[in-house]
Parts: C-alpha cells; structure tokens; sequence
C-alpha cells in the first residue's frame, strides 16, 4: 500500500460498511474509519508473543501503538513506543475544517522521516498530495484521485517528480471483502490486499500478495477476538498464521472521555 492510500483509507479499513456513517458528514471520523464506538480518546495496543499452543509470552520488544483521539472523533496524533517506553515513531495529522486529510507529519526516532502535503477542491474532495522526504525535499505526488460518498479514496496515481508515473492504486468496499490492489506504470499488478469482515465490522482475514519480477509473495493472515468492552470494542485479539498456528495476541486499552 502507498502511504497516501493507508492514511487516507486507513489501510482499507471498515469505513465502507460502518452503519454509523452519514452522507450528511463531509469526511468519516477516525472512529468510525477504525469501527471505534463510543467517545474514544486514547487507544493503546501492546503485542505479545505466543507459542503454537497459544501460550502467551514475553511482550514484543517493539511496539506499543498508541492513538489520541478529539472529542470529533479524529485522530491527531499516533505513535509507537518500545519495551522501554522510547517513543519509535511518530504521526501528526493536521485537517481541513470539513475533517479532510490536510497534512501528515511522519517521525522516526525524533527525527522527521517524510510528510505529505494535502490538497482538496471547492467542493471538500480530494485533487492531490505532494510527498516529500526526510530532507525536506519532493519526492512524488499523488494526483488523479477519486473517492466515494463518504470521503474514502478509492483510486489515484502516484508520479516521480519528473511526472513519470510509477504506481496506481484502486480499492474497492463490500460490506464483507475490501480489497486494494497497486499497479506499475505498465498495468502490471504488484501488490494486492483482500480482507473480510465480520458482522461487528472487524477484520478476521486478511490476504495479501506482493509481485516481483521473479516471484509472487502471499501472506495470510487469520484473526479472532477474545475479549469486548461494554462499548463493544474488541480488547483481546489473537493473530493466526497461514497454518492456522496463534502467532500473535494484542492486547488493546481504550479510555474514553469522562463525557461519554
């Protein structure tokens, strides 16, 4: 996935089929895109390794993911920290007064890494998107976007600074399957993303696949989830393997505004 294409989706997240979404809304709160209920102010997820009996283990060394929520339900700011408490990375996202995507600041350990500048029409859609590296300096653009009623991108093309094409990008919402899918500058598939929801609109599989030249890479991935909230947010969510083998569990802390 480009990075446009993740921030802005969120990664084709259940943004599609959330009965929460309004037409009446320019642009769908960070909640609704990751299927949050409730006045969400701080997530924070902590990965644990486990062994193929689903024994869990020893916390990853690296990362706990931390996002901070408005009382409008946008996420400005994310970040990651290790086992000592060192933050790893960081995002800042600034919007436009309708919730649009307006800039996103990228930062790894404490130093900036890349950032996107956000361009939208009169009418609160997406046009285009400068990307620029850590020196500050552009490297890219997006442009030729497309997005559907609830502000989801669901196309575009990304160029080289000399307006050379080098990948698009389409995705496409069910209320079951998302999937996103890259192209080269020729039309050739390089990259695939499929996953399936389930009735509480979170993800349970995800497939995906990356094209080189000499090869295909495919990656499965399966997902229950143990443990709700009063909310009915997951808490608990272990991660499976192609196999079928526990690979994974994440555990997730959600604190909500005293108003809620």
């Amino acid at each position: 996935m480009n990075k446009i294409f993740w921030l802005l989706s969120v990664g084709l997240s259940l943004v599609a089929c959330n009965d929460n979404k309004s037409t009446d809304s320019p642009k769908n709160t960070d909640l609704i895109i990751q299927n949050l209920k409730g006045m969400v102010q701080r997530t924070e997820e902590t990965s644990y390794k486990v062994d193929s009996t689903g024994k869990i283990g020893a916390m990853d060394s690296c990362c706990a993911s931390i996002q901070e929520f408005d009382e409008k339900g946008y996420n400005p700011k994310y970040f990651s920290k290790d086992i000592n408490g060192i933050t790893k990375e960081e995002a800042t996202y600034t919007r436009f007064e309708g919730g649009q995507m307006k800039e996103v600041v990228m930062m790894t350990n404490g130093k900036k890494s890349s950032s996107i500048s956000i361009q939208i029409g009169k009418d609160g859609k997406y046009i285009s998107a400068k990307s620029f590296g850590a020196d500050g300096k552009m490297d890219g653009y997006y442009a030729d976007l497309n997005e559907n009623e609830f502000g989801s991108l669901t196309g575009g093309k990304f160029y080289k600074t000399d307006s050379t094409l080098k990948y698009s990008f389409t995705a496409f919402f069910d209320k079951a399957i998302n999937t996103g899918s890259q192209t080269d500058s020729a039309g050739k598939m390089i990259s695939e993303n499929k996953l399936k929801i389930n009735d509480r609109g979170d993800v349970i599989e995800m497939n995906s696949t990356i094209i080189t030249k000499d090869s295909a890479i495919h990656k499965k991935e399966t997902y229950t989830y143990d443990s709700y909230d009063d909310k009915g947010n997951w808490t608990q969510k272990t991660t499976y393997n192609e196999k079928g083998k526990p690979v994974k569990l994440v555990k997730r802390t959600i604190i909500y505004y005293k108003n809620e």
